[in-house]
């Protein structure tokens, strides 16, 4: 029979909350946590999104500077000129998720502003403050990605930038240092260069169709 003590136990008591009494399912000290591996995993992409923006935000700085422009946002972009840096010669790029180099030529954030407002507004701004980025190839292309999609910034060192200019060079012959472009917009503008041929190709084609056609 149990002791009316346990069926009505009493709250003052210094034991009481620590020993389960009758009637009672004693609790876990500490609740498991159901899911620690997608927590610590969802702290790991926080953190490496964090250091794409530092990273992102800092070459926006230098391209902002290196062409005089004001600020680091859209506007202040498209009303100056590219950078002159080295740095932005396509030597510094990004590696997307489906494993695409994206070399670096001018880089800006879309939305890089805190709003005005309420608690709300604000911290919705700041979620989404410089987490979208505009970038600039040196062939001219523009790709406009979140951070999210970046798991790698990717650059080459001066001794391999050398290297490969010295190969250029070679593969040129002499008597063209009057036609190189600079290595950085050589080195990524292959892909362009061929659909321009490829285009002039096919432009000669039809010019010589049309000729051979009897009026």
């Amino acid at each position: 029979m149990p002791n009316p003590a346990d069926i009505h136990p009493d709250p003052n008591h210094p034991a009481q909350g620590l020993v389960p009494r009758y009637g009672q399912t004693p609790a876990p000290a500490h609740a498991p946590d159901p899911c620690p591996v997608a927590r610590v995993q969802n702290r790991r992409d926080v953190f490496w999104q964090n250091v794409c923006r530092e990273i992102l935000m800092g070459l926006a700085a230098a391209a902002a500077e290196s062409s005089g422009r004001t600020g680091t946002g859209p506007t202040d972009a498209q009303m100056s000129g590219s950078p002159v840096s080295e740095l932005f010669d396509g030597r510094m790029a990004v590696l997307t998720v489906s494993g695409q180099r994206i070399p670096i030529a001018d880089v800006y954030p879309v939305f890089a502003y805190s709003m005005l407002g309420n608690d709300e507004v604000r911290s919705r701004s700041d979620d989404i403050q410089c987490t979208v980025f505009r970038i600039t190839t040196p062939g001219g292309e523009n790709f406009t990605l979140p951070i999210s999609q970046i798991i790698s910034v990717h650059s080459l060192s001066q001794s391999l930038i050398e290297k490969m200019e010295q190969a250029q060079e070679l593969l040129e012959g002499p008597g063209k240092e009057d036609d190189r472009v600079p290595f950085g917009f050589a080195a990524y503008t292959s892909l362009a260069r061929s659909e321009q041929q490829s285009r002039q190709q096919q432009e000669r084609d039809t010019q010589n169709n049309d000729q051979d056609t009897p009026s």
